[in-house]
């Protein structure tokens, strides 16, 4: 079975969307995948490379722009549309999958008649979409996910029990005790946080941290343009411990070791779930529905310091559920097609 794959990483895009790809494709090991992306900024392409699928680099002649989707796609649409065009007519690919905020209803089209399907991965509703599967873990509203689709009989696959996460944050030990005062913060804004929510966060906490003598972990991921401003804040503070682009296995054993994490409205959020970690969530997207569980405990920044204080609260929720996230369906994802690897 042939899969191709569009999505981007870089400092302003993330990591996210290739990321998820990866874990999606994890899942079904006997699938050939290719993966189309084009070389921007401190991308993590090369992680597709690790994972042994092949991938099409390309380059690009417009900087994606915070919040400006269009921009991300590296080019103008016409030669867009005429490279991955060029790229599906050579060869034919049974699913193809797009998983990046610059596309839209009109390049979906042109790409439906030359794969057996057409998969659509998004948590944003700026555009319209044209596929045969939508794919939206963030949100379980229907009718405001069919809303942005034109096609009539596309699948729905919606909501928190279709999150394409990594195996080992759903294989792992779970956070099991819980301290009834905070001894040690993890912060996780994602691979890239091109809006610098980690320095953010610390300049707000920061007298709490030291007042308290609380040891702060802070994650910078390896497509992070601001590590420097970071670093400069840290310098000569004992209370903070700089991590830099972890791998799975560490991130999880820093993360049982953390009594409340702060963290970014994102995978990173259904990963700390799944490990049954406390955590606090920032919204920076307004754009994004999501599905506001519980366990979230969603704020914006400047209402950070009273979520902080909250503590007590938060980890109730935590204590009493003792984690019971269950297993989410990503070996069912794609079960329109045979063969389907569990």
């Amino acid at each position: 079975m042939k899969v191709l794959i569009r999505c981007d990483s870089s400092n302003i895009i993330g990591t996210g969307h290739v990321m998820r790809c990866l874990n999606l494709a994890s899942y079904y090991p006997d699938y050939k995948f290719t993966f189309v992306c084009r070389n921007f900024n401190m991308n993590i392409a090369e992680k597709i490379k690790e994972n042994n699928h092949t991938l099409i680099l390309l380059d690009y002649t417009l900087e994606p722009e915070i919040n400006n989707y269009v921009s991300w796609l590296g080019k103008d649409y016409n030669e867009e549309k005429r490279q991955i065009l060029d790229i599906v007519t050579k060869i034919q690919y049974d699913i193809i999958i797009i998983d990046h905020y610059g596309f839209d209803y009109k390049l979906e089209k042109e790409l439906v008649e030359f794969c057996g399907k057409l998969v659509v991965v998004s948590d944003i509703f700026d555009f319209n979409h044209y596929c045969h599967l939508f794919i939206n873990y963030n949100c379980d509203d229907l009718q405001k996910v069919k809303m942005i689709n034109l096609k009539k009989e596309t699948e729905y696959k919606i909501g928190a029990k279709n999150i394409i996460i990594n195996k080992k944050f759903i294989e792992s030990n779970k956070k099991r005790h819980f301290n009834e005062a905070i001894q040690t913060i993890t912060i996780n804004m994602g691979g890239s946080d091109p809006q610098n929510f980690i320095l953010k966060t610390l300049q707000i906490i920061n007298d709490f941290i030291v007042k308290n003598e609380i040891t702060v972990n802070i994650v910078v991921g390896k497509s992070n343009g601001n590590t420097l401003s970071i670093v400069d804040f840290v310098r000569n503070a004992k209370n903070y411990a700089l991590f830099y682009n972890l791998n799975y296995d560490d991130l999880i054993d820093l993360y049982l070791k953390t009594d409340l994490a702060i963290g970014s409205l994102s995978i990173t959020a259904y990963e700390r779930l799944y490990l049954n970690i406390p955590q606090i969530c920032l919204k920076i997207i307004d754009n994004q529905l999501i599905q506001e569980l519980d366990e979230f405990h969603i704020t914006k920044i400047d209402g950070l310091m009273k979520k902080i204080l909250e503590y007590n609260n938060i980890i109730k929720s935590y204590s009493i559920k003792s984690n019971e996230t269950g297993v989410p369906n990503v070996t069912s994802l794609l079960t329109f097609l045979p063969n389907i690897s569990q």
